[in-house]
């Protein structure tokens, strides 16, 4: 029951070796608490004078004040042990995440995660305390309690003995039954979680889509599942118990009459019997209570499980040795033949784009044999179908993603992958559809430079194209948005993330995922006069399939099936009538070609 991974805390010796005391001392107490007590109920029986009386009333008194604060003590010793568990693994799950990237986070499934880092903590830490002190309970309480049960009556030991194993027989076969259930509605959880968290994330599309009474019922589904697996899992633990006093109360009752008949025939004395009985509960009681607690902590050692997983996870090390300073004028970045493709499992495709065609059993293919540069403060489109690959290059640029193969060299170093610390210092990102953090205007633009003052993050506002509106809103840049605060449109969302980016000057490399899909003509007409100066002094690469975009950049990249099949400068690649002509027929966009011909 007690999970591997926790032998590698720090803590893990000193915390088991004081509740293995602790246990030992409460042994002892449970057995001189006993023999207190039947030694005044004989003393009172046999009608002996009262004198006799508080020696053994003593005895009792101590060793119940002593049996209850070692009681206290393990809690105690457990608690402490647990909490710093989980402090220590809190972090290492946020940074774990933290470096898989969005890409991972996906696969595994926001609800789930989320429910991991926080609930699913809670119950490792109630996994921990609960666990480990009934482990050392049944570990040596039983065995203090048998050799004194054996010393006064030897039939009576045996019998107590021998009922031992078929009580662990029986709790492995249930025990076995529980993990099974339990790791199913434990699954079934994690599909509820990631149903229910997605379904109110996008409930806003799913009600302008009309199809929120559909995932309505999905949810609904999802969680009459989890409620049918919650209740094969209570019949097992219900049965475990049953089976438990059903051993327990035989064995008691074997016991009894095996002593009546001896206290009848005079063979056994009323102290040793009355002894005997008193303490043979007291040798079962650990056991019921782990074989009680085992169901009750199974969804914690599931989340202990979960948390080692998502810590075992391999990833791709950063390339910390990179020495390189940031994008200038003169920088270059050479990438050939890279290549990547999604695990089947991965259920990634809808985010980035990349629905290639020609899958294999095992992967799906994204991108193949890359090969491309880019040079000082170019304006790159990257330009192709949906499911071409585009968010997917971009991912890949970001680090959020690390390709199977392919040759990297930034400035004449080699980089073995775009996580590098080094490269990803000088890249603002910017998606289809910016995240909102709970919180302030002001501390939403902040995100990539914390330090940025007020007046900067005034300025990047105002250069964002915010500054009408903040002047509508009562706390102006103090104003909360976010979730459970004030809701925001999709085009002042995007200038947010624009004034992330200016508030920032450190960073001159710019990754534009379609960031004006979602916004009207006009909306985007406005955001781009905010985005041509700012993509001044950057290099900037851009994934859309807006064509007006071209008459505004340097080159670009065409993809399709995940493969470049057109690159070099827009108007070039127009006149030559190849694949992006194609494209841009196939869009309606025939009138682009004015944009190069003025």
């Amino acid at each position: 029951m007690i999970d591997k991974s926790l032998f590698r805390f720090p803590g893990f010796r000193w915390a088991m070796g004081m509740l293995a005391m602790l246990s030992l001392v409460q042994g002892a107490s449970i057995v001189a608490q006993a023999y207190g007590l039947t030694r005044a109920l004989v003393e009172i029986w046999q009608r002996h004078a009262l004198s006799s009386l508080p020696l053994p009333v003593a005895i009792f008194a101590v060793a119940f004040a002593c049996r209850q604060l070692c009681e206290v003590g393990k809690q105690r010793v457990a608690t402490s042990y647990a909490g710093g568990v989980v402090s220590e693994l809190r972090p290492q799950a946020q940074r774990k995440i933290f470096r898989l990237g969005p890409a991972a986070l996906a696969k595994r499934g926001t609800g789930a995660s989320v429910t991991m880092l926080i609930d699913g903590l809670d119950q490792t830490k109630t996994y921990i305390q609960t666990v480990l002190p009934k482990m050392m309970d049944m570990s040596f309480i039983p065995v203090i309690v048998l050799v004194a049960v054996w010393s006064q009556s030897w039939l009576s030991g045996l019998v107590l003995l021998l009922m031992m194993p078929l009580l662990f027989f029986f709790m492995a076969i249930l025990g076995i039954a529980a993990r099974d259930k339990s790791d199913k509605q434990y699954a079934e959880f994690r599909e509820l979680n990631n149903t229910f968290v997605d379904t109110i994330l996008g409930l806003p599309t799913l009600k302008m889509l009309g199809v929120d009474k559909e995932y309505e019922r999905t949810v609904a589904s999802a969680s009459d599942r989890f409620r049918k697996r919650t209740n094969s899992v209570l019949r097992v633990a219900m049965t475990s118990t049953f089976a438990l006093d059903f051993f327990t109360t035989l064995a008691i009752a074997i016991m009894a009459v095996a002593l009546g008949n001896g206290l009848i025939n005079g063979t056994v004395a009323l102290f040793p019997a009355l002894l005997s009985l008193i303490l043979a509960p007291e040798y079962f009681l650990p056991i019921r209570q782990f074989g009680d607690d085992y169901h009750a902590t199974l969804n914690g050692k599931n989340a202990l499980q979960d948390i080692n997983g998502l810590l075992d996870t391999p990833e791709s090390e950063p390339d910390d040795e990179l020495d390189w300073r940031g994008w200038g004028s003169d920088s270059t970045l050479s990438v050939r033949g890279l290549d990547f493709a999604y695990d089947a499992e991965d259920g990634n495709e809808a985010h980035s784009d990349t629905a290639a065609a020609n899958q294999s059993d095992d992967a799906h293919p994204a991108l193949r044999d890359l090969s491309f540069t880019l040079h000082g403060f170019e304006k790159v489109a990257i330009i192709g179908r949906s499911g071409a690959g585009k968010s997917t290059l971009i991912d890949l640029l970001a680090g959020f993603n690390i390709p199977q193969s392919g040759a990297v060299e930034l400035d004449g170093q080699q980089l073995t992958q775009f996580n590098a610390p080094a490269w990803q210092r000088h890249i603002s990102y910017i998606p289809q559809t910016p995240y909102i953090f709970s919180g302030s205007i002001a501390s939403n633009i902040r995100f990539y430079n914390q330090s940025a003052s007020d007046s900067d993050v005034r300025a990047a506002a105002e250069q964002a194209g915010l500054g009408d509106w903040l002047g509508t809103l009562p706390d102006g840049l103090d104003t909360l948005i976010g979730e459970g605060n004030r809701g925001i449109s999709g085009g002042q969302a995007q200038r947010i993330a624009l004034a992330r980016v200016i508030a920032d000057h450190s960073r001159s490399i710019l990754l534009f995922d379609e960031p004006t899909a979602h916004l009207d003509i006009e909306t985007e007409y406005d955001l781009k006069q905010t985005l041509l100066p700012l993509m001044e002094s950057h290099l900037v690469i851009f994934a859309t399939h807006r064509l007006h975009w071209l008459a505004n950049v340097d080159k670009v990249l065409v993809l399709d099936g995940g493969r470049i099949t057109e690159a070099g400068m827009p108007g070039e690649l127009i006149g030559r009538g190849g694949p992006l002509s194609e494209l841009i027929g196939e869009l309606g966009g025939n009138r682009i070609e004015g944009y190069f011909n003025e």
